[in-house]
């Protein structure tokens, strides 16, 4: 292929469009529209972060003020958690408004995330949130398709495509040099955005730089590879229809597919194909098997009864009040194992559910390129169900490590036998709460995210690879006139 050739159309190209005033205007319009999403997205995330800290700090100090008492009094007064969004959430908020930000950690309960922004937002957010990743992802492609719907079907029509073919250009030429040089001209639309929005992640002062900047050097590359296949599409189409008013028709129906109905269609598969539990159900589920297993506040229950003879014998004793640590304390540090145990169990079978839906919407990313720049952008920006769920487990390893160690304070220093009417309390001091460590949430690694949801990255190479083949078999097939 002679690549001068191909350079000429690819300027040609490029330059007829950067040359047009309307162009221009919808370049630049589109970008404030990026910047306006980015500093919203940067004021939102700082009011909420602060807000956040803020809760924090008075959760902690109203644990650590926590007067002397009784260590199980403490691990049913509970501790409040929260997760803090990756400061890429200010270019792409994923599932962030889905997905609760808040957990109450007590003693033999594991309690869901609560106070989502979809939760308090109504129905207004069904419709999607304003962001640079929302303005990227739907609105460019539907400028792509406006820009070149024409880019073939209208050199045909004024009979220039035989001209170029005169002067030795072949159907292969042009068609490779239309669509680079539309795809050059849509990264106008696209990489002034992150320079920015790698400043506003920075001075969020919530990750390091480093990180902030290795996400972006995926994010971006993404995004490039998703321009070229939407570029490669629109002039496709162009190339072989009949006319460009049939071309802009054809294209519009490829964005409301691609951009609307299928991500709809697939969302809505996966749901009723893999079909979660309610709430409801999933609490009763866990609540009777945690019955079966042993009831730690059940004095008869089997399980702690025999556990209860098996103590007595060990230590030659006949009642528990002579023991030589606090029994109830070690009742409850058996209980809460038994039903952490089955809470993890319940917990990860739901998850191979939500795995199933999930990997059901990444394999639809080879069905919908949509998908897969959605999928990806969520995971490299940190803000996908599976960042979410290691939040949910660093909350469940910090409720379980707390709550044991007040069992075991309970174990140590409570006697045995019930203080008298008047007598000393069986409490434990108050400075024994500053030793908790607080809990902080730590952001997934973005090659662990990556590893895990592989299949958006795969359905990306594989629609760059379907551009292509696409473009080297219709640049055969290209009819001129």
């Amino acid at each position: 292929m002679n690549r001068s050739i191909v350079r000429l159309i690819i300027r040609k190209t490029r330059h007829d469009l950067v040359k047009s005033r309307q162009n221009r205007l919808i370049t630049v319009t589109v970008l404030l529209f990026c910047m306006l999403g980015t500093g919203l997205g940067l004021m939102q995330y700082r009011d909420t972060a602060s807000q956040i800290n803020g809760y924090r700090k008075q959760v902690r100090e109203q644990w650590e003020n926590r007067p002397a008492k009784h260590p199980h009094r403490m691990a049913h007064y509970g501790y409040l958690v929260f997760r803090t969004a990756h400061p890429l959430s200010i270019f792409d908020n994923g599932l962030d408004d889905y997905l609760g930000n808040v957990i109450f950690l007590e003693a033999h309960k594991q309690n869901t995330a609560n106070l989502s922004e979809a939760g308090s937002s109504g129905t207004l957010v069904r419709f999607g949130t304003f962001s640079s990743a929302f303005i990227l992802q739907c609105i460019v492609p539907l400028i792509i398709v406006f820009l070149g719907f024409g880019i073939i079907a209208k050199e045909r029509e004024d009979a220039t495509l035989k001209i170029l073919n005169v002067q030795g250009a072949t159907g292969r030429q042009i068609i490779w040099g239309k669509t680079i040089g539309l795809w050059q001209f849509s990264l106008f639309f696209l990489l002034p955005v992150f320079p920015a929005v790698f400043f506003a992640a920075v001075i969020s002062g919530a990750a390091e730089w480093t990180d902030i900047a290795g996400r972006l050097l995926v994010i971006i590359p993404a995004y490039m590879i998703y321009y070229f296949f939407i570029s490669t599409l629109t002039v496709l189409v162009s190339a072989f229809s009949k006319t460009s008013s049939s071309a802009l028709v054809s294209l519009i129906g490829c964005w409301l597919l691609l951009v609307v109905f299928l991500p709809k269609g697939i969302q809505f598969a996966a749901q009723n194909i893999y079909p979660a539990p309610s709430r409801i159900a999933f609490e009763t589920y866990l609540e009777q098997d945690i019955l079966k297993a042993g009831d730690s506040h059940n004095p008869d229950d089997p399980h702690f009864r025999k556990l209860k003879d098996s103590l007595l014998e060990y230590y030659h004793v006949k009642k528990t009040d002579e023991l030589p640590f606090n029994y109830s304390g070690f009742v409850m540090k058996e209980g809460e194992k038994i039903s952490s145990g089955i809470y993890i169990r319940h917990q990860n079978d739901l998850q191979q559910v939500y795995d199933r839906q999930q990997r059901f919407s990444d394999a639809s990313a080879l069905v919908d390129p949509l998908m897969a720049i959605r999928n990806f952008s969520m995971t490299a920006a940190g803000t996908d169900f599976f960042s979410y769920t290691r939040f949910q487990r660093q909350a469940e390893e910090y409720r379980y490590r707390m709550a044991q160690k007040l069992n075991d304070l309970q174990i140590e220093h409570i006697s045995n036998i019930k203080p008298e009417k008047g007598g000393p309390p069986a409490i434990v001091d108050g400075d024994s709460w500053k030793k908790f460590p607080d809990f902080r949430y730590q952001y997934t690694a973005l090659g662990l995210s990556i590893r895990e949801q592989w299949l958006p990255l795969v359905a990306l190479l594989f629609w760059l690879a379907v551009g292509i083949l696409a473009i080297e078999w219709s640049g055969r097939n290209l009819k001129l006139i």
